[in-house]
């Protein structure tokens, strides 16, 4: 038994309804957390005054301050932003994952406090419906990094900041429970202990101390965390009373929603819906079919007058939750798309959304929006700094949701009608999941298409929590490990960048991917990385040279690519050199890269934050997350500013820092390029203008990449603009290309270079009206053409067939072809011209014949050495044997015959 417990007067217990162990100050037969114990706050507050969400965030920030612990402000809910492995921050414990927590990066404090935002949607089907809930969260913890040479606190001193905390806030010792449990997640584990009051858990204590093998089995680890997470949400909600944790933490949007739609909220239900919510442990699609029963069993309602009441109500809270969620999410650089955190965010807009509609809500997403932020911009100002960009992608994003509704109807039909030729009564779930991934239907709107359709879609109570599970890990970095035993290699190109040449010896021969590499103890070879290409060159020994094709850094050994027999290099020293033109342009085009990420953040946003990037020799390109297209105006004065910045010959300020030195001078804005693994990080600076963590060749000062010149954008997925670039001589290149060209367009039309837009514009219009005027007489004499062929129509096997060859283009063809059968000119028209195309047309009668017009002209078009098809009223063929054609309508007419 630890020994606080005893200190603190609690007794080990056994609860009698589940067998767990547990500690309370007074005698009980159960252990105090759902289901051995129902809600019992609900009406019947716990703590002596009621705590908002705000409040509550305070009092927790003021107590551990008081009890010597740092406060430390909130993280991004975005953990890409230093972990490769998830999207979002779904525990505090994600914020020092993984590099406060393997001893690599000092924490920002030691012992710390934090109130963390936190979104977990592997339950979203459940927020609103159970009173407790939610995509967004906030997790109150106070963390310790126990190491040897440090060590905080454990357990005991745990157990009893706990229990001050919730005597201090006003709860009844007596009515605390501590559960020993046992915690394993993310590679680690170790003991803990639930925290529960009147049927409810507000806390709980985690102790990592191991880790976890492959084989199951546990390695103690000697950096010992103190992982504490206190449910912020809840402890306003057991302060309140109030039916559900909503209510508790944004009763003010609440209540303004329930003004717009004329929604009355039935107390009874909500809290009679929580309690016996609280009583089951909600999951799947079943558990939560079986609430609703239990519920309307317990208040004497049939199920329908049940769903009748709850689900207007179910849907405010929805809104409400969501709305939140995606105030965090926008202001943190999420910016909604179809992959990745973006696929998350736009899941969230487009189900509050749905809601809405559910609601009969006349309002925008983005008037419901501005409720929500007029309430969290009171208590987060990088909210308030963020609402205009916030307001502009709702506005935005809900004009995409109704255009993708528009479109995808034509999809869903035309999915039905294949399942329906398939014998299928009912649409596939992975069908479904599909239309939502692919081409963002909701399943309501597939389940309203195919309800017209007379076809059957079965919509789980699960359906987005399938869809985010699939979503919330990014599977996209997973790389395969390569071992190498070879002293880390010393990179000459850090410490004097106009280094061209060196000496080194080659330690040994590495064969990776079937390719050969040698491994130097120096180089000045900069080795690919951070989108930039690695650098060429060659190396000499004994009179002979090599050329070095490729460099790549595995575990900060460089290997380099050679050509050539070189297994005798081994143990002997070469000498080496880098095509230096390569280099200095390359390096021109990486600063340049840095410089168009601050000026593209200053015209278009805070919000933008480099998604890619690629340096090249002619040209090089970077992508940035933003929720819309960059028009010209602000693509020139990107331009403009990055050149004013290359003007103002900034020097560079390039330093080696610790990682979490690093991170506290600049944040996580470091990693703009993608984290940078390892404890000490290289930090490339352009004082004033932009700092990033960089492993990349860099000129030393603004004025050495001479002029930046933009060349064009493109949206390259969802949320992500592509800005194609060069610079310096690559630049010069790029700019006197357009001056040639619009030279040579301006010699074409005879006018000044000042006087060709209006030229083409004229041309343009002149062409446009000759074709149009051509067009018409291409129909008129279309019209002729079929006035005297009418004569050439005759009778095969009681069908009008036209057989004739024509001088027409194809167009001519086709219209020619359907006059004749649309017009009763002809059953059957089978048409070609000089140049090897060949049509056909059937009437209805000849389709009632059996005459198949798509197979016959197939056929006839073997004759010219081609093929074809089409449809059973119209089709058409070609081929290079034009000589034959008379041969192929002959072929045509005989199957119609036959």
């Amino acid at each position: 038994m630890v020994e606080i417990f005893k200190e603190l007067g609690y007794i080990k217990q056994t609860c009698k309804t589940c067998g767990n162990e547990f500690y309370s100050q007074v005698e009980r037969d159960t252990c105090g957390d759902a289901p051995c114990d129902e809600y019992e706050f609900i009406g019947n507050p716990a703590t002596d005054k009621p705590y908002t969400l705000y409040e509550i965030q305070q009092v927790f920030r003021e107590f551990l301050e008081k009890e010597g612990h740092t406060h430390i402000p909130r993280y991004p809910i975005l953990a890409k932003r230093w972990r490769d492995d998830v999207f979002l921050v779904g525990a505090s414990i994600f914020c020092f994952q993984p590099w406060v927590t393997s001893g690599l990066v000092k924490p920002p404090a030691n012992p710390l406090e934090l109130a963390q935002p936190s979104v977990r949607l592997n339950d979203v089907d459940n927020v609103g419906r159970t009173g407790r809930h939610m995509t967004c969260f906030t997790m109150g913890t106070h963390t310790v990094i126990n190491t040897e040479d440090d060590f905080i606190y454990w357990e005991d001193e745990t157990i009893r900041l706990c229990h001050e905390f919730f005597k201090y806030i006003g709860i009844n010792t007596e009515e605390i429970t501590f559960i020993k449990s046992w915690w394993r997640g993310g590679g680690n584990e170790g003991p803990c202990y639930e925290v529960c009051v009147r049927g409810v858990e507000l806390a709980t204590l985690v102790f990592i101390q191991y880790k976890t093998l492959e084989n199951g089995e546990m390695e103690e680890i000697p950096i010992k965390v103190v992982d504490t997470g206190y449910g912020l949400e809840r402890i306003a909600w057991i302060s309140q009373g109030t039916p559900t944790a909503y209510d508790a933490c944004f009763g003010p949007v609440i209540d303004k929603l329930k003004e717009l739609t004329g929604v009355t909220l039935n107390e009874d239900i909500l809290g009679r819906n929580a309690q016996i919510a609280g009583m089951m442990d909600i999951e799947d699609i079943g558990d939560l079919k079986e609430l609703r029963q239990k519920v309307a069993d317990s208040l004497g309602l049939t199920l329908d007058e049940l769903l009748e009441f709850a689900e207007p109500m179910e849907a405010i809270y929805i809104i409400a939750d969501h709305t939140r969620c995606l105030a965090f999410m926008l202001t943190d650089g999420i910016i909604p798309s179809n992959v990745k955190e973006g696929y998350l965010a736009r899941l969230v807009l487009r189900r509050t959304i749905r809601f809405m509609k559910e609601l009969n809500m006349k309002e925008s997403l983005a008037d419901v929006m501005a409720i929500q932020l007029d309430f969290l911009t009171k208590f987060y100002p990088e909210i308030e700094e963020s609402k205009d960009h916030i307001m502009n992608i709702i506005s935005l994003e809900e004009e995409r949701y109704q255009t993708t509704i528009n479109k995808g109807r034509s999809t869903v039909k035309r999915s039905i009608k294949k399942l329906k030729k398939d014998g299928q009564s009912e649409m596939p779930l992975d069908m479904l999941i599909d239309l939502y991934d692919a081409h963002g239907l909701p399943p309501e709107t597939v389940e309203e298409i195919a309800n017209s359709l007379d076809f059957k879609v079965n919509i789980p109570d699960n359906f987005f929590t399938l869809v985010a599970n699939e979503h919330e890990v990014d599977k996209s970095n997973k790389k395969e490990s390569f071992e190498i035993d070879y002293p880390e290699t010393d990179l000459l190109f850090y410490k004097d960048f106009n280094q061209k040449e060196f000496d080194a010896e080659v330690l040994g021969l590495v064969e990776k991917d079937g390719k050969k590499a040698l491994v130097f103890d120096r180089t000045v070879f900069y080795p690919e990385g951070g989108g930039q290409p690695s650098d060429l060159g060659t190396i000499e020994y004994n009179g002979k040279t090599f050329d070095v094709t490729y460099a790549e850094k595995v575990n900060n050994v460089v290997l380099h690519y050679v050509d050539g027999d070189i297994a005798d290099l081994v143990g002997k020293t070469v000498s080496g050199k880098i095509d230096w033109d390569r280099r200095i342009t390359l390096a021109r085009h990486h600063t340049a890269t840095h410089l168009i990420v601050a000026s593209a953040r200053e015209v278009l946003g805070e919000h933008i934050w480099q998604a890619g990037a690629q340096k090249g020799v002619s040209r090089s390109r970077i992508d940035l997350s933003h929720y819309k297209r960059i028009s010209q105006e602000e693509l020139d004065e990107i331009e403009r500013r990055a050149n004013e910045y290359v003007m103002e010959n900034i020097p560079l300020d390039i330093q080696f820092h610790s990682r979490d030195e690093a991170e506290q001078l600049y944040g996580f804005k470091l990693y703009q390029g993608g984290i940078v693994p390892g404890k000490i990080i290289r930090v490339v600076k352009i004082p004033g203008v932009d700092v990033q963590a960089c492993a990349g060749t860099h000129v030393l000062n603004t004025g050495a990449i001479g002029p930046i010149k933009i060349n064009k954008t493109e949206r390259v997925q969802d949320g992500v603009e592509r800005i194609d670039f060069s610079a310096g001589l690559a630049a010069v290149d790029s700019i006197q290309n357009e001056n040639r060209l619009l030279r040579e367009s301006s010699a074409i039309f005879k006018v000044d270079d000042d006087q060709l837009p209006k030229t083409c514009d004229r041309f343009f219009s002149e062409w446009k009206s000759q074709k149009n005027e051509i067009d018409k007489l291409k129909s008129q004499i279309a019209s002729l053409k079929m006035n005297s062929l009418t004569d050439n129509v005759c009778e095969i096997n009681g069908l009008g067939v036209l057989r004739e060859l024509i001088d027409a283009d194809f167009k001519e063809l086709q219209k020619i072809a359907t006059d004749f059968t649309d017009n009763g000119k002809a059953d059957i028209v089978i048409i070609g011209n000089n140049d090897g195309k060949i049509v056909g047309s059937a009437s209805n009668k000849a389709i009632d014949n059996e005459i198949k017009i798509n197979d016959i002209i197939k056929e006839a078009a073997q004759v010219l050495g081609g093929g074809g098809g089409g449809r059973l009223t119209l089709a058409q063929g070609a081929g290079p044997k034009a000589e034959n054609m008379e041969s192929a309508l002959d072929k045509a007419v005989d199957l119609i015959k036959n």
